[in-house]
């Protein structure tokens, strides 16, 4: 059964520890509307600020059992907002600042005298490397990166949300900087000059 509006919210907390979603219903229900608001100042898209709830209440679920420790849950899940507003903010910077070397690093590729057959190989590993990304991830980063289609543009092709194909970017690329780096065994400039400006 469950606590009325103006329930404890130390009783509410420790009811979601044990597992009940009712309760839990409830957490979500007080907080939603206030945190909604929050996030969308900053994102200003319906899609990106339902996304960063979802990602907030599972991540409060499936550590519920920490609950009972925390002294104000609005605080709390303002903090846990704000830490993810931030997240997505450094994962744009990243991948701007690494457009913006390729951009850079596009002539020097071009004019370098590095030995071609090194290039070609760094380049056969990169290609591994998308070729283990799963289907969706792999398609969104080829149409991004070969065919040069905006986010914009692959939302619209693939009709899903411009926040899913950043972050499926962004794990592609990780991913296969990743890679390169370990079977590669080469230095992050030199990565640069074989891996993103062969794209």
């Amino acid at each position: 059964m469950l606590i009325n509006a103006k329930y404890d919210e130390k009783v509410l907390l420790a009811m979601v520890a044990t597992g009940n979603r009712q309760a839990f219903t409830q957490l979500y229900t007080a907080h939603l509307n206030n945190l909604y608001r929050y996030i969308f100042l900053f994102t200003k898209s319906k899609e990106e600020t339902e996304e960063i709830l979802q990602e907030i209440f599972i991540k409060i679920w499936e550590t519920r059992e920490k609950l009972p420790e925390i002294e104000s849950i609005e605080n709390y899940l303002f903090r846990f907002a704000k830490n993810k507003l931030l997240d997505n903010i450094r994962h744009l910077q990243i991948k701007q600042r690494v457009l913006s070397e390729i951009k850079r690093t596009k002539d020097v590729a071009e004019t370098t005298t590095i030995n071609q057959y090194t290039y070609r190989e760094y380049y056969h590993i990169v290609q591994q490397a998308i070729e283990k990304l799963p289907p969706k991830r792999k398609l969104i980063f080829r149409l991004n990166i070969e065919n040069g289609l905006s986010q914009d543009e692959i939302a619209l092709q693939l009709n899903i949300s411009k926040s899913v194909v950043q972050k499926q970017i962004y794990k592609a690329s990780h991913f296969v900087r990743e890679y390169l780096l370990k079977h590669g065994e080469i230095s992050f400039s030199i990565l640069v000059i074989f891996v993103l400006s062969a794209f």
